[in-house]
């Protein structure tokens, strides 16, 4: 789909959740700057179409997904309702040939997602994935060093994800389908974590071998701790510890990565600006040096040609990235085919925590 300069582009929102709604904000922004129209919103909750039409006036609501997505009036649907309803949401889509942006994780099950992908890479539509954490300033300064090499190769690293347990039971009024496997499919590590097995596979490159554990502290029939030990087809190594507890509010990632010549020690947020954000630098018989985060973001936002700063999600980068690639017809990055690598390195993870064993990766894994 190719936009002349000056056409927005009109977008159907499916799913008005609490993640519906922070993408909402930042379309929002996009109706004010011309690049899209907010045309329809669809959930079959009154409750969250009213929270999310606070935050971007659509044109009009539905109770009825399938309504918006066949709607004439929508050229793209972005999907952002519960896991468990994303691959008929996406079969819609696609049968309906619109460009799609679906949120993380994709599906229950890696049967299921793998399906999505293959589908969506059949259509030739364009197609972008929900991992937000692509467009943050600490993580690609992160991806160039790696790149670039500057500190030397990367030998290995820790990440440590933990996030308050987003469910009704601990958080008082916030929906409960994550902590139920029928429609999560998991729990700390795929609805959460996913995000965190892109990043590791976008700075060290795929996943070949997975060992993990996990437990489910809480009682819910998915985990609230999974720990993992992860090898790269680049060699390296790394350890990735996902946790769901009772901490309101919590949410935060901490990233050490350890290079031939240095070290760098990163802690990022969902939020842009968050008091947890911290990037420290480490080299040989030098003075550890802490970035200026304020700077850091200004100098990202602006090679991403963004002009405004009134934005307080991530999601609002990937989002204006999406529109602009279904505008120009181009391929949308992260795709699908980053979701699937993320899942493959997920769903090794469970493979292995069930059975107890390292699992293994290769081109025909199902």
């Amino acid at each position: 789909m190719v936009k002349a300069a000056g056409d927005a582009l009109s977008i159907g929102l499916v799913g008005c959740g609490m993640i519906g709604q922070v993408h909402a904000d930042g379309l929002r922004k996009l109706a004010e700057d011309g690049e899209i129209v907010a045309a329809a919103a669809a959930d079959p909750s009154a409750e969250a179409r009213e929270a999310v039409q606070r935050n971007c006036p659509f044109d009009r609501m539905s109770d009825d997904p399938f309504d918006v997505i066949a709607d004439s009036a929508v050229d793209a649907v972005m999907i952002t309702a519960p896991t468990a309803t994303h691959i008929d949401l996406v079969r819609a889509t696609l049968d309906a040939g619109k460009p799609l942006f679906c949120e993380k994780p994709l599906a229950p099950t890696f049967g299921d997602a793998k399906a999505i992908c293959d589908a969506v890479t059949s259509s030739g539509l364009t197609a972008q994935v929900g991992f937000h954490a692509r467009f943050h300033p600490i993580i690609n300064r992160l991806q160039r060093t790696v790149q670039s090499e500057e500190l030397g190769r990367p030998m290995g690293y820790t990440l440590r994800d933990d996030q308050y347990w987003p469910t009704g039971d601990v958080v008082p009024g916030h929906s409960s389908w994550r902590s139920d496997r029928r429609q999560a499919g998991g729990g700390a590590l795929l609805e959460h974590s996913i995000h965190s097995a892109d990043i590791v596979s976008w700075l060290f490159g795929p996943a070949v071998r997975v060992y993990a554990r996990s437990r489910s502290v809480f009682g819910y029939d998915v985990e609230d701790v999974a720990a993992l030990t992860v090898e790269h087809a680049s060699g390296v190594v790394g350890t990735i510890l996902t946790i769901f507890n009772g901490v309101r509010g919590r949410e935060e990632r901490r990233f050490e990565v350890f290079f031939e010549r240095g070290a760098i020690e990163a802690t990022t947020d969902f939020i842009v600006g968050a008091e947890e954000d911290s990037y420290l630098v480490q080299q040989p018989d030098t003075p550890a040096r802490r970035l200026d985060l304020a700077v850091m973001r200004d100098e990202h936002f602006t090679a991403l040609g963004i002009n405004r700063r009134d934005f307080v999600f991530y999601t609002y980068p990937a989002d204006r990235n999406w529109v602009r690639a279904v505008r120009q017809g181009e391929t949308a990055v992260p795709g699908f085919d980053d979701a699937l690598r993320a899942h493959r390195l997920v769903e090794a993870a469970y493979r292995s925590a069930a059975g107890n064993g390292a699992v293994d990766i290769g081109d025909d894994f199902r």
